[in-house]
């Protein structure tokens, strides 16, 4: 087919728009930045994939508006526990405890397929002002030079190619990224750890206990020869998941199954050999633990799968790219109005990239963990199963892989302090340079936190007598040009991991990330406010 010759413009392309790359531009549109999104499929796939909003997760979808909205489509609160069973129906050999809330966010984590999030990301990026998201066609190609990058894309239907311009492009594409393969990135990391079957059907389980808030079940089968396997529950009543191994390097299975032999298998699953099921769809793929070897080239960045791998174990994945593209958003805005320079651009490399490999090991090691599991209910040992099922606790209780990271080197002025510990199972609050702001109520109806001061702009946050870096801020602002929030802390200051202290502030960045302390006040605060915002800025 011959392309259009009309060249279409966008200030930041996305190539790929599952839940990641929506998030991207959902968060673009919030920065009032033109974009263009594209993806080879027709439209959301009703395949769960994903499973698992965690606590950073909906905090952002709550900022953004539409938390509700997708713990509307999730599992009831407190649903986030593995059951081991022989079938659903039948003998439970134990299960693990939910996570605590322990108050440290105003929301909590939500059991919601990825299907779920994507539908309310695309409510949202539909009505952007700014930029659309365009189905059934594919990225060919990109070439940059010093001004920008050309793309060109291909509809899948017609193939008719077109060319677009644009200041910016990110790879939102998936495990097989395109976009990654043409930058020449290789991944560090095994491509393959085992071949996995989905199979995604429909039966209504309503009537058993518990059903409703379970997130899985690890069907240990009494015939020796029958595969463990993991039953993973979609929306609590009548749409579930088939999820095992079926080959260690390639799919080993003569054929795919039929759909005769996946109600057989639903039926011996949860060991109701009546039960009506219906087969919605099947798929195949491959676990791994990869970390591309970097996340920005030129004008060129990769986020989500396209940057990462991750086994499934711990719902990181989706995650983790939701997180790149807040951690990226931001930047690309400060450097397309001209608030900061370039090589701020640089900085999201070397923060999510430590990130992306702690989760990768953090999701390996589960796992492992999984296989142990396995062991144990092949064993038939009660003390062992016991003990693994306690250990299993960890993979699930990990709120300090979801809110503990804190940036070392990056857009962040470190301030001498020691880094503290990164514990997986628990998050500890901090205003340490790097970190996440700590959450605070902010009014005794607990409608309002210390988190929705984090948005757009910079933010400073004072101690309670901290009068002279609220008179600093403007001066700071009206020199530099950069918008500059003042907030204040009402509160003891040295509680809920705030060392910011009486006098002293934290500079805290669009995406919540403490960028720079001083617990007390400097004999020249407006020089010392301004000199920190000017290196993280790099201007």
């Amino acid at each position: 087919m011959q392309p259009s010759h009309d060249v279409h413009k966008a200030n930041v392309f996305i190539v790929g728009c599952g839940p990641v790359g929506r998030a991207m531009a959902l968060l673009l549109d919030r920065f009032g930045i033109h974009f263009v999104g594209i993806d080879r499929a027709p439209g959301i796939s009703d395949h769960p994939k994903a499973r698992g909003a965690d606590v950073r997760t909906m905090e952002l979808l709550r900022l953004w508006g539409i938390e509700e909205e997708v713990r509307a489509r999730g599992l009831p609160r407190g649903a986030d526990s593995f059951a081991y069973v022989h079938s659903i129906s039948g003998l439970e050999l134990g299960r693990t405890t939910p996570e605590p809330n322990r108050g440290q966010s105003p929301s909590w984590r939500c059991v919601v397929s990825q299907d779920g999030v994507e539908e309310a990301l695309q409510k949202a990026v539909s009505a952007s002002k700014f930029g659309f998201v365009r189905y059934g066609t594919e990225f060919v190609g990109y070439t940059e030079d010093r001004d920008g990058v050309a793309v060109e894309t291909r509809d899948v239907a017609s193939g008719t190619t077109q060319a677009w311009r644009c200041d910016y492009l990110i790879g939102a594409d998936g495990a097989g990224s395109r976009v990654r393969h043409q930058m020449g990135v290789e991944m560090n990391g095994p491509s393959t750890l085992s071949v996995m079957a989905n199979d995604y059907w429909r039966g209504d389980l309503s009537g058993l206990p518990r059903i409703a808030v379970t997130t899985a079940y690890r069907i240990a089968p009494q015939a020796p020869d029958d595969p463990i396997a993991t039953v993973l529950n979609s929306n609590g009543r009548d749409r579930w998941l088939s999820v095992a191994p079926v080959g260690r390097d390639c799919d080993e299975r003569p054929g795919s199954r039929t759909d005769a032999e996946v109600v057989a298998l639903a039926r011996k699953q949860t060991g109701l050999p009546n039960l009506d099921v219906q087969v919605i769809s099947r798929s195949t793929w491959r676990l791994s633990r990869q970390v591309a070897q970097r996340f920005s080239q030129g004008r060129v960045f990769l986020i989500g799968d396209a940057a990462h791998r991750f086994p499934p174990n711990g719902g990181l994945g989706m995650n983790s790219g939701i997180h790149d593209a807040h951690n990226l958003a931001w930047k690309l805005s400060f450097v397309l109005s001209g608030r900061a320079g370039g090589a701020l651009l640089e900085s999201y490399d070397r923060e999510r990239r430590p990130v992306a490999e702690a989760n990768a090991d953090f999701s390996l090691g589960n796992q492992k963990r999984f296989l142990k599991m396995d062991e144990a209910l092949r064993s038939g040992n009660r003390d062992q199963i016991e003990f693994w099922i306690r250990d299993t606790d960890n993979h699930i209780h990990s709120s300090g892989m979801s809110l503990g990271h804190i940036y070392e080197e990056g857009a962040v002025v470190q301030d001498g302090t020691v880094r503290p510990p990164h514990n997986p199972r628990y998050y500890t609050p901090t205003d340490r340079p790097g970190a996440r702001f700590p959450h605070l109520w902010l009014d005794l109806t607990r409608s309002r936190s210390t988190l929705d001061w984090f948005d757009r702009d910079f933010v400073l946050v004072g101690g309670p007598q901290a009068d002279e870096w609220a008179e600093a801020a403007p001066q700071v602002a009206e020199r530099t040009g950069i918008t500059l929030q003042t907030r204040r802390i009402d509160v003891a200051p040295l509680s809920d991991g705030l060392s910011l202290g009486l006098r002293g502030a934290v500079l805290v960045r669009p995406d919540g990330h403490v960028a720079w302390r001083m617990p007390w006040l400097p004999k020249d605060p407006v020089g010392s406010l301004g000199a920190a915002l000017q290196t993280i800025l790099l201007r």
